[in-house]
């Protein structure tokens, strides 16, 4: 569990920078070239650690998975996933949808905490949930929000296209990757 902790400290901590007014006082140290390649590394080497550490991790029961949180998660996961893909695209979603990225996140966080009920998962589950609620509070408060202009409709087809289709596709491997089939 150390070294699933120490990736999640180590991930959210660089992702908490703006919030706690650093970035800017690093970025002017660094440079923004720099800044933006430090963030990139401690991110990588954060996400690498939670990875490593959850493969790590012995089952340590915690609490009794809801029973309908399976079925949750395998409703749910197609609008996280299409909202996932939506973050960073051209289309219409995020005109309706202020934070498709963190929506996503939530989604996939909480529904994956709801059917699972051991101490890594929930380690892992609970820290991503807390940040992108957390994240939404502190985009929202500080005024940093751009409504978005309308794009052609065939943007928003081609981001439920290849989110459906991204979701299949972890669906289908979601057992070689996690361990836990779903099939």
């Amino acid at each position: 569990m150390i070294v699933l902790t120490l990736g999640v400290v180590l991930f959210f901590g660089v992702h908490m920078l703006p919030a706690f007014s650093l970035k800017t006082g690093i970025v002017n140290a660094l440079g923004e070239a720099r800044y933006k390649i430090a963030f990139s590394f401690i991110s990588i080497a954060g996400l690498g650690l939670i990875i490593y550490g959850f493969i790590l991790s012995e089952f340590v029961p915690l609490f009794t998975p809801m029973s309908w949180g399976r079925s949750l998660a395998i409703g749910l996961m197609p609008v996280a996933v299409v909202l996932l893909c939506a973050a960073d695209a051209p289309n219409n979603i995020k005109r309706f949808v202020r934070h498709p990225m963190l929506i996503g996140i939530t989604l996939w966080a909480a529904t994956h905490l709801a059917a699972n009920g051991d101490l890594a998962s929930t380690i892992l589950f609970a820290s991503f949930l807390g940040f992108s609620i957390l994240d939404i509070v502190m985009v929202e408060t500080s005024g940093r929000f751009k409504p978005k202009e309308p794009v052609s409709v065939g943007w928003d087809i081609g981001i439920v296209v290849v989110g459906l289709v991204l979701y299949g596709v972890l669906y289908y491997f979601h057992g070689s990757f996690t361990g836990m089939p779903l099939r």
